[in-house]
């Protein structure tokens, strides 16, 4: 019995040493930082984290590409805290299934609860809010910055403005259009739009908006009273009589100006004005940054990063967290995000907005599980920063699922590929804007291939030759085509398959299979049906064929730049050259289309307002989640990866988005699709007029940039 008792109290012992021991593994498991990596922290996150791997950190870095990517590895377990900027903080607080808590705000003085307070300053004329219509109106500006926010520049006019949500004009000019009716004239200088032809043609017609600036005609980013001081001197040289400024900024102006406060009072929110010299009544409050942990977890965090018992770690990350105030302050509770927001004045409601009847909102087509998911949080950031009109994002099936979805008007846009733009087209879709890639050689173009000692100068050498294309009914194919008409200078066969087949004896076509159409005989489909440049140019390589339709791009990372001239002395002797279109192009590589990364498609009906609305969107989120986002790290990547995962939506060589090719040469383009369709007989059969127009003036467009970038 007394040795039963022994063995089970041995037991025990083992049992209570494991469990203790595990616990002390848990315990002494590091906290998993997530830094996000951009052009401003790439040097402190290359300098200071290899410094926390050593054993007695107590942080590791996780490194994420946007803030809402360190939110969603919170999320996952891949991280355990981050920091957040309090509009991500509103994004967060809409999912209750993410279980993070804020644990410290990071300050620039621990004294100071807030970043900064929103107040009205009038002059001693204004009595109460209710004798504000036809005064004069001092903004700081439209123009956001990673604090100046859409929600806070438009806060005080959203109060006092009501929103007419007139269907003849855009969200931006409504907002415009009523301003301009309640103030008699305003100082809102810097731009308006980040289209700039828009801008202007809204300052036209809105003049009043600038008349109380220093230079009314200009009304400029330059202008005496544009942005945070501006608005400040607008009000005290009496150009204006109500100022929306910040209230450090007014006490520091009153003080080193020695203006006479008697002559100004404050705002209130209750409509009633009060002195200078009382206590000041701010409209809305901007939180600091914070950070935020995982719940289970969250306790510990706010103790290390206010603790001195880790020199180490902690100097190490107030450097890694030196693009932010870098005074870390425990929350008095441990808080969710939504009960922490709540204690700023109107920053809450300050996120929220008027909608209109019937809705503005813009149905985004996505055709995967990924995509859906990436959408979902472009919505989120796009209207936390006050992006408008709102999107929300509609799945389907596929790819041509969303084209059709537009078609039959139950999507607003879809960002198709290069070579979905003839089915879309097809469809009664246009292109409202296009994704150009960071560098110039980053364009899809399309050339002719063939090796350096052919015997083919010309395209009109070509007729019997052997062909290897990258696709049925891809960019490559209707580029051909396009080709072929001009050297024939007649009409094409109503068939694209019989026009391919009549022109050389044998051509290679991935894709072939797919089709419903009868077939040539001298067509083929290769080997597994897969097509890509690489396979089409391995058809070149083997002597299959004599001539390849392949992007260059993508054959450039293979063997090199190419040439049109076939020269044994030439510096690149790569073994292949390109067919030019004109036998007296005397480029070093002749590309005969160019088209962009993607393109965002439309219903070609849709009216004017609703056309502008979507583009002034498209353009704000560019500006907001693209490449040249504002602030030290970007909220989110439009263009970037996705948890990992490359080119979601958008290509990820994406710089920024800009006015459709053929917007910008409108006249031309229609005059061309004009001529084509007048030439074609094809009544009913799937013709490629439409292309043939996209391809010719893609050509123009292609020599105009080739002289222009020096490509």
């Amino acid at each position: 019995m007394l040795r039963g008792s022994t063995k089970m109290n041995d037991r025990l012992c083992g049992s209570v040493f494991l469990l203790l021991l595990f616990c002390q593994c848990i315990d002494s498991e590091k906290l998993k930082l997530c830094v996000v990596r951009s052009v401003h922290t790439a040097k402190n996150i290359g300098r200071f984290c290899p410094q926390l791997d050593t054993p007695e950190s107590m942080v590791e870095c996780v490194i994420g590409n946007d803030r809402f990517n360190c939110l969603r590895r919170l999320t996952t377990g891949t991280a355990d805290f981050t920091v957040l900027e309090p509009e991500d903080l509103v994004a967060a607080s809409g999912y209750r299934e993410y279980n993070i808590l804020v644990t410290n705000e990071l300050r620039l003085f621990q004294a100071e609860k807030e970043r900064f307070k929103m107040v009205v300053l009038v002059n001693k004329d204004v009595k109460s809010i209710w004798n504000l219509k036809g005064k004069r109106f001092c903004h700081p500006g439209l123009d956001t910055t990673d604090e100046w926010t859409k929600a806070f520049s438009t806060y005080f006019d959203k109060w006092i403005v009501t929103k007419e949500c007139n269907p003849e004009k855009t969200l931006l000019e409504d907002r415009i259009f009523g301003l301009s009716n309640f103030f008699e004239a305003a100082c809102i200088a810097g731009p308006w739009s980040p289209d700039t032809a828009f801008d202007n043609k809204l300052k036209s017609k809105y003049r009043n908006l600038c008349g109380a600036c220093d230079n009314p005609l200009g009304c400029y980013s330059t202008d005496k009273y544009h942005g945070r001081e501006g608005a400040l001197m607008c009000l005290t040289d009496n150009a204006g009589d109500i100022a929306w400024v910040r209230l450090d900024d007014a006490m520091e102006h009153f003080k080193e100006e020695h203006i006479n406060k008697d002559d100004y009072n404050y705002l209130c929110l209750d409509g009633t004005a009060r002195s200078l010299k009382s206590l000041p009544c701010p409209w809305i409050t901007r939180p600091w940054p914070v950070i935020v942990a995982r719940t289970e977890i969250a306790e510990k965090v706010e103790k290390m990063m206010t603790s001195s018992s880790q020199p180490h770690s902690s100097w190490i990350l107030h450097d890694l967290l030196e693009n932010y105030q870098t005074t870390p302050v425990s929350i008095d509770t441990l808080e969710t995000p939504e009960d922490f927001l709540v204690k700023f004045s109107g920053f809450m409601s300050a996120n929220s907005r008027a909608k209109c009847r019937p809705s503005r909102r813009v149905q985004w087509c996505v055709a995967s599980n990924l995509e859906d998911r990436k959408c979902r949080w472009l919505r989120e950031a796009s209207f936390v920063y006050g992006v408008e009109p709102s999107i929300s994002c509609k799945q389907e099936t596929s790819r041509v699922a969303c084209l059709k979805a537009i078609k039959n008007n139950q999507a607003d846009l879809f960002v198709a590929l290069p070579q979905e733009l003839y089915e879309a087209r097809q469809m009664g879709l246009q292109t409202i804007v296009q994704a150009v890639p960071k560098k110039a050689n980053q364009f899809d173009r399309i050339a002719a291939v063939v090796k350096q000692d052919s015997q083919f100068k010309s395209f009109r050498d070509l007729r019997g030759a052997r062909a290897c294309f990258t696709g049925y009914r891809d960019v490559g194919w209707y580029t051909f085509l396009s080709v072929l008409k001009n050297i024939t200078g007649g009409k094409p066969e109503c068939s694209d398959l019989e026009a391919v087949g009549n022109f050389f004896s044998e051509s290679i076509v991935p894709g072939l299979a797919d089709s419903q159409e009868t077939i040539p005989s001298n067509l083929y489909t290769p080997a597994g049906n897969v097509g890509d440049d690489i396979g089409a140019f391995r058809c070149l390589e083997s002597d299959t064929g004599d001539v390849a339709f392949v992007n260059l791009k993508n054959i450039q990372k293979k063997i090199g730049n190419l040439r049109s001239e076939p020269r044994d002395d030439h510096p690149n002797n790569t073994g292949f050259r390109t067919l030019c279109l004109k036998d007296t192009d005397e480029a070093d590589v002749c590309t005969l289309s160019w088209s962009p990364l993607n393109a965002v498609v439309v219903h070609e009906n849709l009216t004017e307002v609703r056309r502008e609305d979507i583009y002034m969107m498209l353009l704000e989120m560019n500006d907001l989640f693209g490449t040249t986002y504002k602030g030290q790290v970007p909220t989110f990547s439009m263009y970037g990866t996705y948890d990992k995962n490359s080119n979601v939506i958008f290509s990820e060589e994406t710089q920024y988005l800009q006015t459709d090719v053929h917007q910008m040469h409108t006249r031309s383009y229609k005059d061309i699709i004009d001529h084509l369709a007048k030439q074609s007989t094809c009544s009913g059969s799937r013709n490629t007029s439409y292309l043939y127009g996209y391809i010719i003036s893609t050509y123009l467009l292609v020599h105009f940039l080739q002289k222009l970038l020096n490509v």
